[in-house]
């Protein structure tokens, strides 16, 4: 499907998001930080039924770092995870996920994770496993570094038989990628917006995506 004045062969196959700038978002508007999450939260769900819209049907999104899950407060941790939990639940029952055949993959540090919400993740998997029509994948309790670290004990990375991505969209006006996929980067566009994540529309992703569509990929050549 094509957005208001985008060429739907400019669009890019695999999108990754980072979708940064939560906590700021809820300081500017003077709000406490769960609810600045939820908010997030759905604005997630919006922006990924969008790029299906745009029939782009494999996505990675940066849903938490190692660090997040490392090193957050266990109050606004344990918030997290259960909205997580609400989050896998959406998953399941999301119509566009299944009526475009999207499966579902779950990137990371597994050892770290609670196992109520390892139950929730092997059910998403196991229920969209079938799937091929494209991806979704998801970052939880991800870094780069844990990935190299397998590379080094000789295991496979997760990310080795993924798709690259095309182009990767970071809100927030935090211009690194902390550690999202770096080995499906190698020729992405990073679009680096000021946009707090909660605040980032449908109209800002037209943007991203028209931006994209008039960069020349030359991939090396």
């Amino acid at each position: 499907m094509e957005g208001r004045g985008i060429k739907t062969q400019n669009l890019p196959i695999h999108i990754g998001i980072i979708p940064d700038g939560n906590r700021r978002w809820a300081k500017k508007n003077k709000i406490d930080f769960f609810n600045a999450y939820k908010t997030g939260f759905e604005n997630l769900k919006k922006i990924l039924d969008k790029i299906i819209d745009y029939g782009i049907y494999n996505a990675s999104v940066y849903i938490l770092s190692y660090e997040n899950c490392t090193k957050r407060n266990k109050i606004e941790l344990d918030f997290l995870f259960n909205l997580s939990k609400e989050g896998f639940n959406y998953i399941r029952e999301n119509k566009k996920l299944k009526d475009n055949d999207i499966s579902v993959k779950v990137i990371g540090d597994m050892s770290i994770v609670p196992n109520y919400i390892l139950n929730e993740i092997r059910k998403t998997e196991e229920e969209t496993k079938n799937r091929k029509n494209g991806v979704l994948n998801l970052a939880y309790c991800y870094s780069g570094e844990w990935e190299l670290n397998l590379i080094k004990n000789g295991e496979r990375p997760p990310s080795l038989h993924m798709m690259p991505m095309d182009l990767l969209i970071r809100t927030g006006g935090v211009k690194r990628i902390s550690g999202f996929f770096p080995l499906l980067i190698n020729y992405a566009e990073f679009y680096f917006t000021d946009v707090l994540w909660p605040d980032f529309n449908e109209n800002e992703l037209e943007k991203s995506l028209n931006w994209f569509s008039s960069q020349p990929r030359n991939f090396g050549i």
